[in-house]
């Protein structure tokens, strides 16, 4: 093997796929399922990077920018412009992260929009920012403050689905010739050159010796801890919580909300998506376990605090239907906190056959991945031009075609266009299983577009070997579902059950790993309503006053 990719998120995905269309033999594998950590746990963004300005990280916010449209470009059914608001108010002194001195607090609405014109500047997007009126703003944000508003403007970045891009560049790159295995976990590296890699099969229990001229190590969170199975850990990861809340609100899906101001400096966004809206995030140091972090009560307060300072009727607990908290990898440097270090990428050359790559943001996914395999290609004395910044990733997703298949299958129009936003040209397959068995079009939620078959296709197409996995990672209907998908469970268990060849036994412990699941991931639910209100009494301010 020419290259062995340790880790399955989307920057292994990059990797993969780069290195695959650049003529190498490549194989990848993940401890857990794909995608399953920090690429299942963001804003659902593809975003240029607003914040960064104010922290003068102007190529960060161009490369992002350029890599953002570039992905309207490569996946149109993935990523789609989302417009974006921004209410300013009389009294602030941190808007969108810009400290304001006071003897200019006078100006913040010229040096805000001075910020958005640099950002379109830079972007050199096709949609610019303008001026809205404040009946505009009340109109696509029922509810929100308009007393003490100074200025209000919308700017536009793109959104995605993280997941299922992630899954599209992973079956871009299998496709190619890439070899995928989830649930396979690297035990030990003999750096080599070449490098002898022993993966466990966490399923069956077995090992494998793979040997490959080139280790790629794109783990994330774990890059220390797959460096050091090599001996050679040159850089050091800071790791970063971000805790997202999705509500059910009454709201309609327009356009995405900036919270102009937070105590920390951050921007913070309540995001419209599959019919639910998502309030994120945070971003805390986190020197605790790396396994499944969990939203705290206290992190779910400061969100709603912050969102409720700009309405006039709070948002309390009970519009929580969900709630995901994950890890990002930060590239360490100094003693900033979280939120000061920059999203940039690194690539690290060690002294042995391995490569690592650390640092980055989903929407650079595809740059990291140049720039690794780029180190590769050096390494070989070889010239091979990268080909994904113009490889489309699913080139057979034809809207039109999807749409009329799905329809013509007796789904409706929801159902089709959940599809194919959710799987492109895999809806064709997805067609094909409903042939076989009608009754897998029903919703396994009524009110959600996700239907039965998509569980089947996830078995047969996707490698999806556990319940828990599919219910909160890849359908989400764990986190969309108020429920929190307990109506659908055993449905969902019976049919995986049956195309994986579950016993009774076998269905019964992925229902109790699931359930396990859920409970961890709400347990805070009950202390913050149990709280007797929901925003703080100290330094945030409740939602009567705005400063």
């Amino acid at each position: 093997m020419d290259v062995l990719v340790i880790g399955g998120g989307i920057t292994g995905a990059g990797v993969a796929l780069d290195a695959t269309t650049r003529g190498y033999a490549v194989g990848l594998v993940e401890r857990s399922d794909f995608g399953s950590g920090t690429s299942s746990r963001s804003t659902k963004l593809v975003h240029g990077g607003l914040r960064y300005l104010p922290q003068w990280q102007f190529g960060l916010v161009r490369e992002a920018a350029i890599e953002r449209d570039r992905l309207r470009r490569l996946a149109p059914h993935l990523v789609t412009p989302l417009p974006f608001l921004v209410p300013l108010y009389s009294g602030m002194r941190r808007p969108l992260g810009v400290k304001i001195p006071s003897p200019l607090l006078s100006l913040t609405g010229p040096i805000i929009r001075t910020g958005l014109w640099l950002y379109d500047l830079l972007a050199s997007a096709d949609l610019r920012h303008t001026r809205v009126a404040p009946e505009v703003l009340l109109a696509e944000i029922p509810g929100i403050r308009t007393d003490g508003l100074s200025a209000a403007y919308r700017y536009h970045d793109a959104q995605t689905d993280d997941v299922r891009l992630t899954y599209a560049v992973l079956w871009a790159a299998r496709k190619a010739g890439t070899l995928l295995l989830n649930y396979a976990e690297v035990i030990a590296i003999d750096p080599g050159p070449p490098a002898a890699v022993t993966v466990r099969d966490r399923l069956g229990g077995g090992e494998v010796h793979i040997r490959a001229r080139h280790v790629v190590n794109a783990a994330g969170i774990w890059a220390e801890a797959v460096a050091r199975l090599g001996g050679d850990v040159p850089f050091r990861i800071q790791h970063s919580k971000g805790v997202h809340l999705i509500l059910e609100l009454p709201l309609q899906a327009i356009s995405a909300l900036v919270i102009p101001e937070t105590d920390d400096g951050r921007l913070a966004f309540l995001v419209p998506w599959r019919d639910r809206w998502i309030l994120g995030t945070t971003d805390e140091s986190h020197d605790a376990a790396l396994h499944s972090p969990t939203t705290t009560a206290a992190e779910a307060r400061y969100l709603l605090d912050h969102l409720n300072r700009y309405l006039h009727v709070p948002v309390g607990p009970d519009a929580i239907v969900g709630a995901y908290a994950g890890l990002r990898s930060l590239v360490r440097r100094g003693d900033a906190r979280p939120a000061d270090l920059s999203r940039s990428h690194e690539v690290i050359e060690h002294r042995n056959a391995m490569v690592s790559i650390i640092g980055g943001k989903l929407t650079t996914y595809r740059k990291m991945a140049e720039d690794t395999v780029d180190a590769l290609v050096r390494r070989d004395g070889r010239q091979i031009a990268c080909r994904t910044s113009t490889l489309p990733l699913d080139p057979e997703a034809d809207a039109d075609r999807i749409t009329a298949a799905a329809r013509q299958a007796g789904l409706d129009a929801e159902q089709a266009l959940h599809l194919l936003a959710s799987y492109g040209s895999g809806t064709l397959r997805i067609c094909q299983i409903l042939g076989e068995d009608p009754l897998l079009r029903r919703r396994l939620v009524p009110d959600l577009p996700v239907i039965a078959a998509e569980a089947v296709y996830a078995c047969r197409e996707e490698q999806a070997v556990s319940l828990a996995d599919w219910m909160l990672i890849r359908s989400r209907l764990a986190a969309l579902d108020r429920r929190r998908g307990e109506g659908c469970a055993d449905d969902v268990a019976a049919i995986m059950g049956g195309e994986l060849g579950w016993t009774k036994t076998e269905i019964a412990m992925q229902l109790q790993a699931f359930r396990r699941a859920v409970a961890a991931e709400m347990a805070f639910a009950d202390e913050l309503r149990s709280s007797p209100v929901y925003w703080s009494s100290g330094s945030i301010d409740p939602p009567s006053t705005i400063r």
